[in-house]
């Protein structure tokens, strides 16, 4: 597994928690003893590091301490959640001095422990799934030889026949690989001979629409919904599109696939907000309002 999470946790039953959740998710862990460990581990898997999570307890506090300020001065940017189950002065000023943003207290009900822990992990799990689908993306487009020299050959038609040609890119996670065959086979109700879609992986598409306009994409894109919508929904499974056009976005395909990639990645920013803005960090709303205004810039 080339993503890993640093888990320096020692009560057993919240150790067993997180193994059984992050080995579900299909993540990497790497268990830390003590603040030594952390080092040899780091020289070795650093860079595979996508969060940690430890225990902050109180006769542990000066070895978290150590192992987290380590870390932070290599790694400021990897996440980091704190378990905690006393959110006493000491606890909670320890965490923000070490730059944790994210707290997870843990009260004396350890029945809300399992869905507590479950709940906090899955919204880090759609941040590093979608880290990873950012980069697999940006090479699926550019690496995918006679994908994209179809779609070139589109580009060029419309550069040559002075008319407008739209692209649309449609990302879906949390399903599986019928879904994408699905909305394929239902769209060609509305597909013309002319138009060209592409199934890239299992879970992402495209498609060209040689004539079209920028003003008719929408109508597209609420077609390719509708598609869709028969699919049942849930808070992991998600449905993004974006699309961009020539002349309007772009006179080369690889602005045109970038415009594409970057609307989707954003998109995708967005839609893993799923939890209410109330219980966000100030830095976490911060950067997500700056998604919304880059995003923005889109349209």
């Amino acid at each position: 597994m080339d993503k890993n999470i640093l888990l320096y946790v020692k009560n057993r039953f919240i150790k067993n928690t997180l193994l059984k959740s992050i080995a579900k998710a299909e993540i990497g862990v790497l268990e830390i003893i003590d603040p030594d460990d952390m080092r040899i581990k780091l020289d070795a898997y650093g860079n595979s590091i996508v969060l940690v999570v430890i225990e902050i307890i109180d006769d542990k506090m000066y070895d978290v301490e150590d192992a987290i300020s380590h870390f932070k001065a290599i790694y400021p940017s990897v996440p980091v959640v704190a378990i905690v189950y006393k959110d006493t002065y000491e606890i909670v000023n320890l965490a923000m001095k070490l730059g944790v943003k994210d707290i997870l207290f843990l009260t004396k009900n350890i029945d809300t422990y399992t869905d507590a822990i479950q709940n906090k992990m899955a919204y880090y799990y759609d941040i590093i799934n979608k880290q990873q689908k950012e980069t697999f993306l940006s090479e699926m487009i550019h690496e995918n030889i006679s994908i994209k020299e179809s779609l070139n050959l589109e580009l060029r038609r419309a550069v040559r026949g002075g008319y407008s040609i739209s692209f649309i890119l449609a990302y879906l996670t949390g399903y599986g690989p019928e879904t994408i065959k699905s909305i394929i086979d239902s769209s060609k109700r509305f597909i013309r001979d002319t138009d060209k879609l592409f199934s890239m992986d299992e879970d992402t598409l495209i498609a060209a629409f040689p004539f079209v306009g920028k003003s008719y994409v929408p109508l597209l894109e609420g077609k390719f919904r509708e598609a869709f919508k028969a699919q049942k929904m849930g808070i992991h499974k998600k449905f993004c599109l974006y699309g961009a056009t020539f002349p309007d976005d772009g006179d080369t395909l690889e602005k045109l696939l970038d415009r594409l990639e970057k609307g989707i990645n954003n998109s995708m920013v967005i839609n893993n907000v799923h939890i209410p803005l109330n219980t966000l960090s100030l830095s976490d709303i911060e950067d997500y309002k700056k998604k919304i205004k880059q995003y923005k810039k889109f349209f």
